[in-house]
């Protein structure tokens, strides 16, 4: 299967997992964002209430569609909080995908990345030693990459879409990527910090997932990773998602499309990945702790809860079909 392809897949994975976690997750502890995090909170609250309402009622109305200013996120808890003119009930999965519409929850869900850019990448731009100009230049290029990404996956949860708009939305993937990598490779100007790059790149889900709930989760132990551990777990992760087996990868890339997104599907994508965690997790012990390896179990656990989460709320959105 192509590289592309495999992205594609994890791209809408990540999805419908980043969309999981902020309506229903707390945001991770750290100094880096703490200010971030602080701006959120009352926006994520908010959130969180409008999930429960939609979970026990259908919605009479909606958060209106339009706004006057998204720039700030005043203007959009603002708008989260405004009436909206009456309309028709409609589902909970219907009235998710219009909220998925509303400026202010894409705002919100921007900055849920800019906070994952903020922390996944901080080790990587120190030992880049970018002045604070290159910083928010290399952090503008992340932002503006994942927000395409997460574009295309929500797109990607259109269960009307066509076999031919989904290969133009592939295609559109694609030139995305070249485009990106381009602008990133320039704005380097230097093959050996390109290629930094690349093999940070190569581990930027793990990384991610890592520092939203992996890093708490082995300090609470007493026995925190030091940063020769985090690396290897790192890299060993990514080698298993890297290295699907023939079954796996063809499952994943039929879950792409909402139609496959089935909860006979759902249950041997996790079988899979059960297998994979107990080979990642027999590897660990070559370097973890007891009490690390334990944590990694539980950590493994959490991330199988979020897939699950993910996939049912990606069901969700398109009106259970």
């Amino acid at each position: 299967m192509k590289p592309l392809t495999l992205a594609l897949a994890a791209s809408t994975l990540a999805c419908v997992l980043a969309l999981a976690w902020v309506l229903g997750t707390p945001a991770p502890s750290d100094p880096r964002v703490a200010k971030l995090e602080s701006e959120l909170k009352e926006a994520r609250d908010m959130i969180s209430q409008l999930r429960r309402d939609l979970a026990n009622k259908p919605v009479a109305s909606l958060p209106s569609t339009t706004s006057p200013d998204t720039s700030s996120l005043s203007a959009s808890r603002l708008q989260l909080g405004a009436p909206a003119a009456p309309a028709a009930p409609q589902t909970t999965s219907g009235a998710l995908r219009e909220m998925l519409k509303n400026p202010a929850m894409r705002d919100l869900l921007g900055q849920q990345q800019a906070v994952q850019i903020e922390t996944s990448y901080a080790r990587l731009i120190e030992q880049l030693q970018l002045n604070d100009e290159e910083k928010a230049h290399f952090k503008k290029l992340l932002t503006e990459r994942a927000k395409l990404e997460a574009d295309l996956g929500l797109k990607l949860l259109d269960s009307n879409m066509t076999p031919q708009q989904r290969q133009q939305l592939l295609a559109e993937a694609e030139k995305n990527k070249v485009a990106y990598d381009e602008t990133i490779r320039k704005f380097m100007n230097n093959d050996a910090d390109w290629n930094s790059f690349q093999s940070y790149e190569a581990t930027r889900p793990e990384r991610m997932q890592f520092e939203t709930m992996g890093r708490s989760m082995f300090s609470a132990t007493g026995d925190p990773l030091n940063a020769q551990q985090e690396d290897q777990l790192i890299q060993l992760l990514a080698q298993t998602r890297q290295n699907p087996t023939p079954e796996q990868a063809a499952l994943m890339k039929n879950m792409t499309n909402p139609a496959q997104m089935s909860e006979a599907n759902l249950q041997t994508y996790l079988e899979y990945q059960r297998a994979t965690n107990a080979r990642a997790l027999q590897q660990a012990a070559g370097f973890l702790s007891q009490p690390q390896l334990k944590a990694l179990q539980n950590y493994q656990e959490q991330q199988m809860n979020l897939i699950k989460n993910g996939y049912q709320m990606g069901s969700m959105l398109m009106g259970g079909k």
